[in-house]
């Protein structure tokens, strides 16, 4: 049925009824629009500062462990006495900030690398290493092939003197062997590092191809 003339006067007078709607009100201000864009950009900016610090102190890390594994405790407290002073060189307030830049630096290659602080050594200490000192120079003119011959030859006579100068002769091969096994270990930690670093980086990145070379990788060390 049709509305009467009288019911659709009444509907007009009412506020609202078969107005246009009104524009959408505008969410942000162009002022608002800018600070926040730049708070974007200042966003963007510190967290790449970090990536890329990130990638720095890893880098730093291996570097520290390369020179301070299986050093004395007199070499390793010259190394931190210099290390001081470079932070200070930097700006470090004082030596007590900057010791705990080292300390924290040792902490971490404890973690990753497995270091372990040299002590302080004792009277015994270090007869112990003029005496494995003495060993090396006894053996130096030999090669291992020969060392290794030697030894099987005092283990073959089995007396107490000789199976005693054979187990001189292990050691001595072992102290030969451990600066390579300890370089290729520390080759190691620093393509860890590196791979660690670069998937970071592919996660941040957060695309397509990124998602792609990360799943390829993990299929590789699968």
């Amino acid at each position: 049925m049709a509305k009467s003339t009288a019911v659709v006067a009444a509907q007009s007078a009412i506020p609202g009824v078969n107005e246009a709607p009104a524009a959408e009100a505008v969410v942000l201000s162009p002022g608002e629009v800018e600070t926040i864009e730049q708070l974007g950009r200042d966003y963007w900016m510190a967290e790449d500062a970090k990536a890329v610090a990130d990638r720095k102190l890893s880098q730093c890390d291996v570097a520290l462990f390369d020179i301070v594994k299986g050093v004395s405790y007199r070499r390793f407290m010259a190394i931190r006495a210099a290390y001081v002073t470079g932070c200070r060189d930097k700006g470090a307030a004082s030596d007590e900030a900057a010791a705990k830049v080292w300390e924290r630096a040792i902490n971490r290659i404890g973690t990753s690398c497995g270091f372990e602080r040299p002590k302080a050594e004792s009277e015994a200490a270090k007869r112990m290493a003029e005496k494995r000192a003495e060993q090396a120079k006894k053996y130096e003119a030999k090669t291992d092939g020969e060392l290794d011959e030697q030894r099987a030859e005092l283990l073959a006579k089995g007396d107490s003197k000789s199976v005693r100068e054979a187990l001189n002769i292990a050691k001595e091969i072992e102290r030969r062997e451990k600066p390579v096994l300890d370089m290729a270990q520390a080759h190691r930690v620093s393509l860890r590092d590196k791979l660690i670093a670069r998937a970071k980086e592919l996660c941040k990145a957060g695309t397509a191809d990124a998602d792609d070379k990360m799943i390829r990788a993990l299929q590789a060390l699968s």
